[in-house]
């Protein structure tokens, strides 16, 4: 597993439990400051924290996918990774049109699954 050099990232998801472990394992492959949002709104006010964004689907009040659309009009290059435990295709390939990067379902999270999808991402 590579250490990798990502100065901010932020993880927007209510769960509490997911958000613990998915902020260990990128502090354990080298992203040096996280910033976690409990919900879409919260996260939209303040989206200039980060180069990295791990955004969840399902949250009260608005969805990642219509986060993610509305980061879209403001931030086009910000690199998201949508991030559900529903494996629904058509859900991904929502996310991968409105702009997310890469998709990750949350039952396969661990350090060498994210540092894949990282590695790919800042390889070029």
């Amino acid at each position: 597993m590579t250490k990798l050099s990502i100065s901010n990232a932020c993880i927007v998801d209510d769960d509490p439990f997911w958000t613990g472990m998915l902020s260990q394992i990128l502090l354990e492959i080298g992203v040096k400051n996280i910033t976690n949002f409990d919900s879409g709104n919260d996260f939209l006010k303040d989206t200039n924290k980060a180069e990295l964004i791990f955004l969840d689907y399902q949250m009260d009040n608005m969805d990642g996918l219509e986060v993610l659309a509305l980061l879209r009009k403001t931030n086009p290059s910000i690199k998201v990774v949508f991030c559900t435990s529903v494996e629904d295709l058509s859900v991904a390939m929502k996310a991968l049109n409105l702009g997310s990067v890469d998709f990750l379902l949350k039952s396969n999270i661990n350090a060498k699954e994210v540092s894949t999808i990282l590695g790919e991402l800042y390889s070029s």
